[in-house]
């Protein structure tokens, strides 16, 4: 399994209200974690919770 710090990261950009984005910065400061480190690991168990690991995309473009 790779680190995170050894893996290639993607940048992804959404929008909260303001209320959101005031609790989930409050609640990162009490328990000391990074915004960063709390979206990718719900991004993450998001993924497991549907599976994702089952899902094989074919894409024939080029790998850069």
């Amino acid at each position: 399994m790779t680190s995170l710090s050894e893996e290639k990261m993607k940048r992804v950009t959404f929008e909260l209200s303001d209320e959101l984005h005031k609790k989930l910065k409050l609640l990162c400061y009490t328990e000391s974690v990074s915004i960063g480190h709390i979206l990718r690991q719900c991004v993450s168990d998001f993924c497991d919770k549907h599976d994702a690991h089952l899902i094989e995309l074919i894409d024939n473009r080029s790998q850069k």
